[in-house]
């Protein structure tokens, strides 16, 4: 694009991002009886971030070393350790802790200098190193069948990352911010499912509960948020406020009918519950039009997205020798829904007119209803020689 726009450059970036991870692992299970198994293993992570300012070059006291360019790299051993119990055949109880890390991100390196907030994905800027993210989880379930058609499985988990990363606002300026390590954050739930099938006919369902949560108070800044507005923006949420962008509950129910051998049809429903937005970490934004008796939002207050369900449609017809034609139909309804929300300040109307600041909600809107028509042919693995009986 050519020419000036609504607003002043604020920043100039070039960055070339790379990232090289190698891992080795190792895992072994003793059965100890016939009916407890003990599993156990390790695995050995390494991971490098190479980030070149292609603007500014190396760190140096001519660009008053706000440079992009650095090398971090990240190591961990992540160990993992389940025990399993299988009293008959028709049920498995199973218990388990296991470690988990991933290395910041190129984006999230070249955004993490409060100093120098940056404006995603438009810009970044110089960047202290941050700690790798280390997930601890334990688990406990259990599956099996009901009848000879039928089966089921549960499970229960609590996981807390340790020095989890989110994009956090840095100051008053609109949409700027920096990455950072705000401390911990849990994630515990349930899932279950049940499924079968009758004849040609199948089917299952599903569902899932997640309480995500801040485990530490982490500081935040956004003047869209109504609870900053007396404090210059700044908000804080608390231990035990709720994660945004993670509803709590999550249905899924699948259906699939074989009308010949060769052909079936199915259809997919997939719910979701509500769902705090980005700038309501604390869970206390209230907009001015949506301010309940009971203190929670009402149905069109702006601090939550609210639930939704869709239904898609699939079919496939099998001609054989691995070619297959198959049809979906996703959100058949044409249902109108978000995937995610922020709370946050704009300059333009709902028009797209360019004037006054206002708080707006973002929104991220969900696909429309949408169609594909295809045809797939699937590769099948050459029978080896050594099946072949000798002359």
């Amino acid at each position: 694009l050519e020419g000036d726009g609504a607003l002043g450059q604020r920043q100039t970036v070039g960055l070339t991002g790379k990232q090289y991870t190698a891992r080795l692992f190792a895992t072994d299970t003793l059965s100890i009886n016939e009916f407890w198994h003990l599993n156990a293993g390790a695995s050995w992570n390494f991971t490098r971030v190479d980030n070149t300012d292609t603007l500014r070059g190396p760190a140096s006291a001519a660009n008053n070393f706000n440079s992009l360019t650095a090398k971090d790299s990240y190591t961990r051993l992540n160990p993992t350790v389940g025990l399993t119990y299988t009293p008959i055949k028709a049920l498995t109880v199973y218990t388990s802790y296991s470690e988990s890390s991933r290395a910041p991100t190129a984006i999230e390196l070249g955004c993490s200098n409060p100093a120098s907030p940056c404006l995603l994905p438009a810009a970044l800027a110089d960047d202290p190193p941050l700690n790798q993210v280390v997930a601890k989880t334990y688990e406990f379930g259990g599956r099996g069948q009901v009848t000879d058609n039928v089966f089921w499985n549960a499970g229960v988990y609590h996981a807390t990352n340790h020095d989890d990363i989110q994009f956090t606002a840095a100051n008053t300026q609109s949409g700027a911010g920096y990455f950072k390590n705000i401390g911990r954050t849990k994630r515990q739930g349930i899932d279950m499912g049940i499924n079968g099938f009758i004849d040609n006919f199948k089917w299952g369902a599903s569902y899932s509960f997640v309480h995500a949560t801040y485990d530490t108070d982490v500081e935040f800044v956004n003047g869209s948020n109504s609870s900053g507005e007396t404090n210059g923006g700044i908000y804080t949420a608390r231990s035990g406020d709720r994660i945004p962008a993670i509803p709590q509950h999550q249905l899924k129910l699948r259906a699939q009918y074989a009308v010949t051998p060769s052909w079936n049809v199915g259809t997919n429903v997939i719910g979701y519950s509500d769902q705090f937005v980005y700038g309501n970490e604390n869970n206390s934004h209230r907009s001015n039009d949506a301010i309940c008796a009971n203190g929670d939002d009402c149905a069109t207050g702006k601090g939550k997205l609210g639930g939704y369900f869709i239904v898609n449609l699939d079919s496939q017809y099998n001609f054989g020798n691995g070619w297959k034609l198959f049809a979906k139909a996703n959100n058949i309804f044409d249902k109108e829904y978000n995937l995610a929300g922020r709370l946050a300040e704009s300059l333009f109307d709902a028009g797209g007119n360019f004037g006054t600041e206002s708080k707006v909600l973002s929104l991220l809107p969900g696909a429309p209803r949408a169609g594909w028509i295809g045809l797939r042919y699937e590769f099948k693995p050459k029978q080896s020689l050594a099946s072949y009986d000798k002359d």
